[in-house]
């Protein structure tokens, strides 16, 4: 049902998140049918080092977008097509966890508000947590629907992002509070 809602609109946020992205880079996406967008408008970028808990990128990016593709383990979330876990990655089970650090993460919620990022299921948002924590630059995806929303489980605060883009301007009260956290707007 989510794949149908918001279809123009996050296309619109995909097309300006992939503008974000350089040749090279490497990228983290969580789950989410905004992420599945983004991973259909890099069809022109090549040699991305992407990893994912979404487990529909696979199958919808192009193989000549990426150098290599990694999906992250755990507890599969049949609902949304993602894992929930650490983000770790092994070669095998007896060698340790590699610490792994990406260019950007390009993070889906749930809602925004003055509070900070959020999400409606627990696990989902550790791992949104960690790849954030993991990325030199984090790009929140958010359709206006979600602003001025807080969901159950805190993902980060305002802070944390260095982007919010979305397809309408947020509220003054928001897009203030977004200016005091350093966050950059980007809309169509």
């Amino acid at each position: 049902m989510r794949l149908q809602m918001q279809i123009s609109e996050k296309e619109r946020i995909a097309a300006l998140a992939v503008e974000l992205i350089e040749d090279g880079s490497t990228l983290m996406l969580n789950a989410g049918t905004t992420t599945l967008a983004v991973a259909r408008a890099l069809r022109n970028h090549r040699d991305l080092t992407i990893a994912t808990n979404n487990l529909r990128i696979p199958a919808e990016i192009s193989p000549s977008v990426f150098r290599d593709l990694f999906i992250f383990g755990g507890a599969v979330r049949t609902i949304t097509q993602a894992t929930t876990g650490p983000v770790t990655l092994a070669m095998n089970s007896h060698s340790p966890e590699v610490d792994i650090r990406s260019d950007y993460a390009l993070i889906a919620v749930g809602a925004v508000d003055g509070s900070g990022f959020s999400t409606s299921n627990l696990g989902d948002a550790t791992m949104m947590t960690e790849m954030i924590q993991k990325a030199d630059r984090t790009a929140i995806l958010a359709d206006s629907s979600k602003l001025d929303r807080r969901l159950f489980a805190q993902i980060a605060p305002l802070e944390k992002a260095d982007y919010l883009i979305t397809d309408a301007p947020p509220s003054e009260e928001l897009a203030a509070a977004l200016a005091e956290a350093g966050v950059t707007v980007l809309t169509p």
